[in-house]
């Protein structure tokens, strides 16, 4: 199963889990102003574990106007459903306010639906090491990415969907016939982990973080609003 991914934020698969160096990263205004700083722990764990901790660590970002986060449920067996209108309100809609988007690959409108946020750096070097941090999560979870860096913007635009998934109602995973793609709570569980290490790197930084809504089409509240 793969999946792929881009991240949007306008200024613009599993194997045994291994030691994994987490990479802050420092992110300023909106207009892209971004520093990343690297940091080898003495004790190396998961960039998802490490993000959680220094979560509860760091003072509190300036970034909290920000609705916290939702809990996501436990990650399912098998193959995994496309989101429903449900899922789109409890999970999806709080990640509009910090630059996220849920609209097809395509601008015509016969692209699958996707998850995407851009982000952008303040230089090159801060780019890679949030490409890093990016490819870790891959190689611990097999969910992987597919991304457009923007090489003289210092940006990457990311978006993620799952290419074998199943509709709602579907629960013979393994029938070829019951296969679709789109986005799951996989998805989802990709871009909460990608917002605590954005957080985190924000509450260390003390840099003021305004983030840009994406277009209103891209914003959907029910399934039946999403563009395909």
């Amino acid at each position: 199963m793969q999946h792929a991914f881009r991240i949007a934020l306008k200024g613009t698969p599993l194997l045994p889990t291994t030691a994994i160096f987490y990479r802050h990263l420092l992110a300023s205004t909106r207009r892209g102003r971004y520093i990343s700083t690297r940091q080898t722990p003495a004790n190396p764990t998961s960039v998802v574990n490490k993000a959680a901790k220094n979560k509860q660590k760091l003072p509190q970002s300036t970034s909290s106007s920000l609705d916290p986060l939702p809990a996501l449920p436990l990650p399912l067996k098998g193959t995994p459903p496309i989101i429903n209108t449900r899922d789109i309100e409890e999970y999806i809609q709080p990640l509009y306010s910090r630059g996220w988007g849920l609209g097809p690959i395509l601008p015509n409108g016969n692209g699958i639906p996707v998850l995407r946020k851009r982000f952008e750096f303040a230089n090159a070097r801060a780019l890679q090491g949030f490409l890093a941090d990016l490819r870790e999560y891959e190689e611990e979870k097999h969910h992987h990415a597919k991304r457009n860096v923007f090489e003289d913007q210092h940006s990457v635009l990311v978006s993620t969907w799952t290419h074998v998934a199943r509709k709602q109602e579907d629960t013979d995973a393994g029938d070829k016939d019951t296969q679709t793609q789109g986005v799951t709570l996989r998805d989802i569980r990709l871009a909460y982990a990608l917002e605590e290490l954005f957080e985190s790197a924000l509450a260390a930084s003390g840099e003021n973080y305004v983030p840009q809504l994406r277009p209103e089409a891209d914003r959907p509240r029910t399934l039946e609003d999403v563009r395909v």
